[in-house]
This record gives structure tokens, sequence and C-alpha cells, in this order.
């Protein structure tokens, strides 16, 4: 009950109080603030803060997750919704821009097992994106996520044949660094993209990018489908008895 409070007390406080009352409010209810950080008016639900040097959050902010760590310089937007049972770390001067969706299903019946999104220096995800995360994603230093309308998936389905059977594909996707990630791109589960890769404009990413280079969609072809997850040794079962379906992991390349 206390932790409830504590939660809905520092949410009202960063909503109604501009920045320079909120602050000394929040750290007497335990959170990290620096005196030069700045909180913008937005609905922040976060089990602990951490804003250190002159990290800042814009306004009208939708933020209900578990852990929110921003070091020096870092920024997060206006009109964000970041949602689920997730913790955000944006390391020194890294950037969320505007209206993007970050999201995870509830953990125990969709999801399982911890969730993190980590930027690292100076790496920006612009404005509009969408980013899953089922599972972790790490953006290494310098990398952008850029223009508007990309998508970094952390699970997919493949389904029977015939009938209503199907199992989940769960698997990080890890970005390195000096990455840049065109406009309108698609990231599938499991994917590594090794430093220096650049993906142009419109592009799905389906498997691990471990060269770099300038990466572009190729024409339309067919594939055999994906074979029975029990003949497979790229993925693990997940033994949680409290998921609602079969869940399987991938395995990530070195």
């Amino acid at each position: 009950m206390m932790l409830r409070l504590r939660l809905w007390a520092s949410a009202l406080v960063i909503l109604c109080l501009p920045s320079r009352l909120c602050k000394p409010i929040l750290r007497l209810l335990g959170h990290r603030i620096s005196a030069q950080a700045r909180l913008g008016f937005s609905l922040v639900l976060a089990d602990h803060l951490v804003l250190q040097g002159t990290a800042r959050i814009g306004h009208f902010n939708l933020l209900r997750l578990r852990r929110l760590v921003m070091r020096q310089g870092a920024y997060l937007g206006r009109g964000n919704v970041i949602h689920g049972p997730i913790s955000v770390s944006l390391a020194e001067r890294a950037a969320i821009g505007n209206n993007n969706k970050i999201v995870r299903g509830t953990r125990g019946l969709v999801t399982s097992g911890p969730a993190c999104l980590r930027l690292g220096e100076l790496a920006k995800i612009t404005a509009e994106h969408r980013l899953d995360c089922t599972t972790s994603v790490s953006i290494g230093a310098f990398s952008t996520i850029a223009g508007t309308s990309c998508e970094l998936w952390t699970h997919g389905y493949v389904h029977d044949q015939t009938g209503p059977g199907r199992y989940r594909i769960d698997g990080p996707v890890r970005i390195g660094r000096n990455v840049y990630i065109g406009s309108a791109s698609v990231i599938t589960a499991g994917v590594t993209i090794a430093d220096g890769v650049i993906v142009g404009a419109g592009t799905t990413v389906a498997r691990s990018l471990l060269e770099p280079g300038l990466y572009v969609s190729a024409g339309l072809r067919k594939l055999e489908r994906p074979q029975s997850p029990d003949q497979r040794a790229d993925l693990t079962p997940v033994k949680d008895e409290q998921l609602c379906e079969r869940v399987y992991v991938k395995r990530v390349a070195d």
C-alpha cells in the first residue's frame, strides 16, 4: 500500500507542479533528481526515477514503467507513451524525441522476466516510432533511429498450417554503435546489428547484420516455412506456467 501511495504521490507532483517545486518533493519520496534536472507536465508513474545533471523530461508524456534512469544531458521529448513492466536507461546526452510509443505486455500472462530499453551515449530515437519491448532492446552509442515510423519488434508468431495453433518467438534486438536506421524500417525479433551499419529507409531487417555496410530491402521472394520449434537448435522454450501460450526465445548471434 505504501509503495502504491508513493507511486501516485510522485505522479501527481510531476503532473501538477512546476519543475522547481516538484524536485525537492520527489527527493523526499526517495527519487534521485538533480538540482539542474527539469520535469515537464507529464503523467509519470515509475517505481524509481533517476535524473542526473541537466537531464530533462518534456510535457505531455504518459509514462508507466518500472524504472527510468537518465544520465547527464539525456532528454525525453513530448507526447511519448512508455507503458509496461520495463526499465528505461538513457546514457549521457541520449534522447527519445517526440510522439514515440514504447510498450510491453503484462508480466506473467503475456511476458516473462525483466526487459530493458537502453540507449548509449548520444544515441537517439527521433519521432513517431514504435518499439515493442517484450524482451530487451539496446541501441549503442552514437546510433540513430531516424525519420519516422520505424518499428522494432522483439516477438513474432508462427501459425500452424491448419487449425488455431501457434507459438511465439521472443528475441532481443541489439543495435551497435554508430548505426543509422532509416525512416520506416522494421527490425524483427532476435536481430543483432553490428557497429557502423547503415539501414536504408523502408528496409525490413529479419536477420542479423554482422558486418558494417549499407543494407537495403531486396525483392519479394518465397522462403520455406519454419521448422517445428522442437527441431530448431536456435530456439529455447520458456518454462513459465503463467504464460498463456507457447513461447520460445531465439538465440542471439554473437
